[in-house]
């Protein structure tokens, strides 16, 4: 297709890349996805052996994907111009230099209306570039020559452009948005006719017409008097935006561009359906969904053109740690949990944060007198304590390595309990106070929080007992689904119990007991499921 000219829609608007980026929604969802891959660390790490990995700050490619590909731009704009061009265009590309050797040593954007995709006549995949020099020769670089990202598309080998197979929507969306815009051009009247008895000549109404417009048409003109002479009169016959839904099309139409996206409709500022509840398990799911997809794409051709066939142990990757990061009660649990179990330092918690580290903050601990790691492993070396007296009938003590983990996670299963209760109530009391005597508006509040705040409740718990399953000595298996039907149980029980308070009346007395009792409990319960998850492993591996 003429890319200049682009294509005419149903709505009557042209659309091309160009046009399309003057859509509010298409370019908040270009630009919010571009600027969010490029300003994630893209590091090059050398693998080492027989796991683990290292920053490969020495190797040549480095600078070029962490710090700038070229003298001409830094390494975000380079990459947010490639993925712009790859959704908007359906191809990012750049020419890339190398030494005789064949090392990168640097890399050129191509503007994709300059580039045509093709293949030799021995089949291999080559690119044409349209110059604009003398000879006006094309110029054709091979496959390796050229770094390109695209999206989805019907080969495999380019993308499908988002301006062209979502033209109607992005028509529609411009059409409307000139309908708006003509409306307010216009005193914000709809359109209509002048009436005249009589027979009036082509001058008299071409006349007639140019001085209406001019008397009447534009903002500027706002509520200037109409004056009718010989028994004209003015007949409406445009519809109403009111009638004609225009707020409702241009709401739909921000949606519909977020959905060829893939983007989450509050990442480009609308609002209309974002709770607090549910916004950052949407944020969760737009790394997950939309960013990772990108991000895997740049990582996958970095490894097919910038490493040499014998660079098998190096590989780029981006750093998603600032993005995925929670508020600060959430890191101070994580970081608590994975300090007691000697899965990080001092340092660590410290890289993580962005800190310089310390002297001696790179050893290991776990609980009991938070000893280092290597003297557990070798044994304590204080005198063992003496075993606990079994009572005939009493069931055996657990072993002492199933009570330190439990004594560490507790406390972490019941700090997510207390966020779930908190954000519970939160929202129980303001909505009491919002439906106060109006029970049938509470209960629909309340059936529409409780179905959401399930995800949440699923998502506050299954890493904390996955992780105390494993850590218990079984793989976890299935646990994500007991914690699945453990969370539809306090939900169906917390929602029961708010229903019964509200028709009493007690909904802060209900509020205050689930904050003193509701955590221990719930940090029990989940503390005998992955003890019983274990005895059932155990019980199946000696059979």
């Amino acid at each position: 297709m003429d890319w200049e000219i682009g294509r005419m829609t149903e709505a009557g608007a042209r659309v091309n890349p160009e046009t399309a980026v003057t859509l509010s929604a298409y370019f908040a969802c270009l630009r919010a996805i571009s600027e969010d891959i490029a300003k994630l660390p893209f590091i090059v790490y050398r693998r080492l052996h027989p796991r683990g990995k290292e920053r490969a700050h020495d190797h040549p490619v480095y600078p070029l994907l962490h710090d700038a590909p070229s003298d001409d731009m830094s390494a975000m704009a380079f990459r947010e111009t490639l993925t712009a061009h790859a959704m908007g265009w359906g191809g990012g590309f750049a020419e890339i230099a190398r030494t005789p050797r064949g090392v990168p040593t640097g890399m050129y954007p191509i503007h994709p209306s300059r580039v045509s995709i093709g293949r030799d006549d021995a089949g291999r995949l080559n690119y044409t570039i349209r110059t604009e020099d003398i000879a006006g020769k094309d110029v054709v670089l091979r496959s390796d020559q050229v770094f390109h990202i695209h999206g989805l598309g019907i080969d495999g080998i380019s993308g499908y452009s988002l301006s062209v197979v979502g033209k109607e929507a992005i028509g529609l969306g411009l059409a409307a948005e000139g309908f708006g815009a003509r409306f307010f051009r216009n005193d914000a009247r709809p359109g209509g006719v002048l009436q005249h008895p009589g027979q009036l000549g082509d001058e008299a109404v071409k006349h007639l017409r140019d001085s209406w417009a001019a008397m009447h048409s534009g903002v500027e003109q706002s509520h200037t008097p109409a004056i009718l002479e010989e028994g004209m009169e003015w007949a409406t016959t445009g519809i109403p935006p009111e009638e004609a839904q225009f707020l409702e099309t241009r709401q739909f139409q921000v949606e519909e561009i977020a959905r060829w996206f893939r983007m989450p409709p509050h990442k480009i500022q609308h609002l209309l359906r974002a709770t607090f509840s549910n916004i950052e398990a949407q944020n969760i799911e737009y790394v997950g969904d939309t960013l990772q997809p990108w991000a895997v794409r740049w990582e996958q051709e970095a490894k097919r053109k910038l490493f040499l066939p014998g660079e098998t142990d190096y590989f780029a990757e981006h750093l998603f740690k600032g993005l995925l990061r929670g508020d600060q009660n959430q890191r101070v649990a994580f970081y608590n949990g994975m300090f007691n179990i000697g899965a990080m330092s001092q340092n660590d918690i410290r890289e993580a944060e962005n800190e310089n580290p310390v002297d001696e903050g790179d050893v290991y601990y776990i609980r009991r007198e938070m000893q280092p790691a290597e003297f557990a492993a070798k044994g304590d070396p204080e005198p063992p304590a003496e075993p606990a007296q079994v009572e005939p009938d009493e069931e055996p003590d657990k072993t002492e390595a199933d009570e330190r983990i439990q004594a560490s996670y507790l406390p972490l299963f019941k700090e997510a309990a207390e966020r779930l209760v908190t954000k519970e109530t939160k929202a129980a009391l303001r909505a009491a106070k919002k439906y106060a005597g109006d029970a049938g508006g509470f209960a629909e509040w309340a059936e529409s929080f409780f179905q959401e705040h399930e995800g949440y409740v699923v998502q506050a718990l299954v890493p904390p007992v996955v992780s105390c399953a494993l850590l218990m000595g079984h793989m976890g298996v299935g646990m994500d689904m007991r914690v699945g039907g453990f969370a539809q149980t306090y939900i169906n029980e917390s929602l029961m119990g708010l229903r019964i308070a509200f028709g009493a009346g007690t909904v802060l007395d209900w509020a205050s007991a689930r904050t003193n009792e509701v955590p221990a409990r719930v940090a029990d319960e989940l503390m005998r499921m992955v003890m019983g998850s274990k005895e059932e492993t155990d019980a199946a591996a000696e059979t």
